[in-house]
């Protein structure tokens, strides 16, 4: 993973490298520090100043570069030498059809793909399994509110709510959930 930069040139026609992110879990004012020392000791050559010109609109550090040196060279050697380039490892390991696999990133992104098709796909079943079954509920509320009048007699009329309940069924073909 490589700090994102780029190399600006003055009026003067000095150049600038202004570094605008950095790697994960590299610590600024520490790459900051480790750039100084590496000019100071000559380790890097070409570098003339190096500011912290952060605030709360961004990060920005920039380094200066002396007239006779290259941009780019000091760029390389910066990557090399400091963490504005690191490495890291991952485990690539997941479970596929219940066993655990190595995989390579593409398959990764293939299975997770994958697995988010399957959770919008149950997702949109069991949503539209309770909208159907909240229609056919609403489906009976609006019989019964058509034939109301016929309704209340009949459970009125009725003995016990078994006997009403066996009657609206009959007469308006509603079912027993409705």
């Amino acid at each position: 993973v490589r700090a994102k930069t780029n190399i600006e040139t003055e009026k003067n026609g000095r150049e600038r490298i202004v570094v605008s992110e950095l790697p994960y879990l590299v610590n600024k004012a520490e790459l900051v520090k480790k750039i100084a020392d590496l000019a100071r000791e000559k380790i890097i050559d070409g570098i003339t100043g190096v500011r912290d010109e952060s605030d709360q609109t961004g990060m920005r550090i920039t380094i200066d570069i002396r007239r006779d040196a290259s941009a780019s060279v000091v760029l390389n050697n910066l990557f090399k030498e400091t963490q504005m380039q690191a490495n890291f490892g991952m485990n690539m390991v997941a479970i596929v059809n219940g066993a655990p696999h190595f995989l390579t990133l593409k398959q990764m992104l293939e299975y997770y793909l994958h697995h988010q098709e399957d959770v919008i796909t149950r997702r949109t079943k069991f949503e539209l399994k309770k909208a159907e079954a909240r229609a056919h509920i609403l489906a009976g509320l609006r019989i019964a509110l058509d034939h109301i009048d016929e309704i209340i007699k009949i459970i009125r009329g009725s003995q016990n709510s078994d006997i009403a309940k066996a009657q609206l069924i009959q007469n308006f073909g509603l079912d027993d959930r409705q």
